[in-house]
């Protein structure tokens, strides 16, 4: 009987061993397989844009993200004159078919991002960060939701940056580069006013 009961101390003491042996860095690996959307490979942007005056009038624009190459694609924006609620969403590809990381980045990561949108050479577009805009804990905004006002013979070009823990949130800046952070990406649109048939 005591043969028994040392030989059951002894493997019960080689199997808490072999548990409590294994490292904080074996079970890191075990976190870090497991798998995750990146960011960094964000493969469509979407820009859905509601008129305020004509909630029937819903426009979208997509803009797909270059794979493995350092030149921008230029999606053209052409929206009747007026005011629009847009809406941006951001799309990857997972396990073959492509998989909405929008909350991730604006709820889950949101103290960890902001979209910059730079206009350039503009003339007669507006665009400011909505009231009903995504915020994260600091109660700052992130560009979810944008107010732009179109003219009647508005053109510009956009830069939108989604930023990685950037130093400050602050839409007015007039470069990425004064926020600090990295861009998880860059994407670049024309904007015109379209005129009426």
């Amino acid at each position: 009987m005591k043969i028994k009961n040392f030989t059951f101390l002894v493997v019960l003491t080689l199997i808490l061993t072999t548990i409590l042996s294994c490292s904080s860095n074996d079970r890191d690996d075990i976190l870090n397989s497991i798998p995750e959307h990146d960011h960094d490979e964000i493969s469509k942007i979407v820009l859905r844009f509601r008129n305020s005056d004509d909630p029937n009038l819903i426009r979208e624009f997509k803009y797909e993200v270059p794979d493995g190459n350092t030149e921008f694609p230029i999606t053209d924006i052409n929206l009747p004159r007026g005011t629009y609620e847009a809406e941006i969403k951001f799309y990857t590809i997972h396990k073959n078919h492509e998989h909405d990381v929008t909350d991730e980045i604006f709820i889950d990561d949101a103290d960890d991002h902001f979209v910059l949108y730079q206009k350039v050479n503009s003339k007669g577009l507006n665009i400011t960060y909505a009231d009903s805009d995504k915020i994260d804990r600091l109660g700052q905004k992130l560009g979810y939701y944008t107010i732009w006002e179109v003219g009647e013979e508005a053109i510009s070009k956009i830069y939108i940056y989604l930023l990685h823990q950037p130093a400050k949130k602050d839409p007015n800046v007039s470069s990425a580069a004064l926020l600090g952070g990295e861009i998880d990406l860059e994407a670049h649109f024309n904007l015109e006013t379209q005129k009426k048939q």
